[in-house]
């Protein structure tokens, strides 16, 4: 397998903004058969506060609110205790940890993943959801990050699939917010939280800019791509596993599903020396590929490629370049404007 080229199509050069949205519109439907049309509707509903716990610049609450059938989803929304009209606001995603938004928020585990609390200290109203098999979505007498009982529940449909209806469900919370301005929505996240805020922005307009640390891989290149499709445990993406094991192309690769941001403003912020997804140096290609389409835009200064040597991590020097894109794109541009 080789990376696919984006700009290119049944051997024919994409050199037109027509051309590539029937491109684009063969990498949603190849992406969709793939993972999974929900097969349950959204149907966000019932936001209720269930605790909420004041701290120095910002308040923030415990919600709970219902998707698809019946399902209730927990989550902190943390908000400036002086909002005086609707402010930014940011859907932080956690990483592969058992405490799932706990993290985010700053409450448990590793400091240098509180994204969600260092945002809400700078004004920008949070939400920090759990994953489904994490924090407080963990299936009953099973361990963090096991799949099982869900694809017992929908087994054809995927993880990957429904991360992204339970991300388009915390857009639709935010949207219910008063104090939520709906065109400055951006979305954050480290690792699982990385690709799922990538296919969270590739495929939901509504938010307007997006930062991936360490979550873009492709699978043509990765070492250990057949984790995309364990037969247990974490289980992404299950119709991957039969292109993996014979060695064929799949339908889609993730840096396609990156390209559906564009024209909107994203950073990806890989790992030269990322150990979870082997050897990175294909993701300097991978990038230029990536510019090419924003270029076909003319909007390559929304598009921000920054790799660090700092292995599975999110580290302080990082994360500052992660805010300011967002300080920039949601706080001193005007929306949809001064690309």
């Amino acid at each position: 397998m080789a990376i696919k080229q984006l700009l290119s199509d049944h051997n024919r050069d994409i050199q037109e903004l027509a051309q590539w949205e029937q491109r684009r519109e063969s990498i949603r439907e190849r992406l969709f058969k793939t993972i999974g049309i929900p097969p349950v509707t959204r149907n966000t509903r019932s936001i209720q506060i269930v605790d909420e716990e004041k701290l120095g610049e910002y308040v923030r609450s415990k919600i709970s609110y219902i998707v698809g059938e019946g399902e209730r989803i927990t989550a902190y929304l943390s908000r400036s205790k002086n909002l005086m009209k609707p402010a930014p606001a940011i859907l932080a995603l956690h990483q592969t940890v058992q405490f799932g938004k706990d993290e985010v928020v700053g409450l448990s585990g590793d400091p240098d993943f509180a994204y969600g609390h260092e945002l809400a200290m700078r004004g920008y109203i949070v939400l920090a959801p759990d994953h489904l098999t994490a924090g407080e979505r963990i299936y009953p007498g099973k361990d963090s990050f096991d799949s099982g009982p869900f694809y017992e529940q929908y087994p054809d449909w995927s993880i990957v699939g429904k991360n992204l209806e339970d991300s388009k469900a915390a857009i639709d919370v935010l949207y219910a917010l008063d104090y939520v301005d709906k065109d400055r929505i951006g979305v954050i996240g480290h690792s699982l939280g990385g690709h799922n805020a990538i296919f969270a922005a590739a495929l939901d307009d509504r938010i307007k800019v997006a930062i991936s640390n360490c979550g873009l891989s492709v699978f043509s290149e990765e070492e250990e791509r057949m984790e995309w499709s364990l037969e247990d445990g974490y289980i992404y993406i299950p119709k991957l596993r039969r292109y993996f094991q014979e060695n064929i192309d799949p339908p889609f690769d993730l840096h396609e599903v990156a390209a559906l941001i564009v024209p909107r403003p994203w950073l990806n912020n890989p790992s030269y020396f990322d150990k979870a997804y082997g050897n990175q140096e294909f993701l300097a290609e991978v990038g230029k590929h990536l510019y090419q389409v924003y270029n076909l835009y003319k909007v390559s200064k929304a598009f921000g490629y920054y790799m660090h040597g700092n292995d599975h991590s999110f580290p302080r020097s990082t994360r500052e370049l992660a805010y300011g894109w967002l300080d920039r794109w949601l706080k001193e541009l005007a929306p949809n404007t001064g690309i």
